[in-house]
């Protein structure tokens, strides 16, 4: 069996202590994730959580990013990009929604996120994850004449505290699935308001 590299034990070790880290904020949240333990079940130590992630916060922006291209990956690949519709707009849309009713999910991107890396970081990661992406969508809208022409950062924007908003009172709900279908049918009605005359 060949022997393997230097850069591939690292990343290696890096990937674990993503994986493990994901599980223990998951389940225990940020505050209260064993760094003891998530470090020996994956066979490291914490000199190489620090090495890889530089600080507890660091690993968890990493898995906060992990998350998001997750969720952006699934979008890109049942979402084709041609033709921009509104009903493919309205279905990545729900695909975010979807991916934020698991619990652990939820609770990394909704409820730590936020305490943890405080107003301005967490602006900077949603720009990257969410809000240009939905404002590159709502350009191809414009473009292919699905809507109406319209300042497509701030409707990103507000577009993004909608479906934030939405996403919290999802998993919040006794019935999570029927409040989906809920949030999808009103963004169906705010998105059709977008139209091209």
């Amino acid at each position: 069996m060949p022997r393997r590299s230097n850069a591939e034990l690292s990343e290696t070790s890096r990937e674990a202590l993503l994986a493990g880290a994901r599980a223990a904020f998951a389940r225990h949240g940020y505050a209260d994730a064993p760094l003891e333990s998530l470090v020996r079940d994956a066979g490291l130590t914490k000199g190489a959580l620090y090495h890889h992630f530089g600080s507890k916060q660091g690993l968890f922006v990493a898995v906060v990013k992990a998350i998001d291209a997750e969720i952006l990956a699934r979008v890109q690949a049942e979402v084709p990009e041609q033709p921009a519709t509104r009903a493919s707009f309205v279905k990545a849309c729900r695909l975010y929604l979807e991916a934020l009713l698991d619990p652990g999910v939820r609770r990394i991107l909704l409820i730590d996120c936020p305490a943890v890396l405080g107003h301005r970081a967490m602006r900077e990661l949603e720009i990257e994850s969410s809000i240009r992406p939905i404002a590159e969508m709502l350009d191809a809208l414009v473009e292919s004449g699905e809507l109406a022409p319209l300042d497509t950062e701030a409707t990103a924007h507000l577009l993004n505290g909608a479906l934030y908003d939405a996403a919290l009172w999802t998993g919040d709900s006794p019935q999570p699935l029927q409040a989906l279908e809920r949030a999808v049918r009103a963004l169906e009605t705010l998105v059709a308001g977008l139209r091209a005359a």
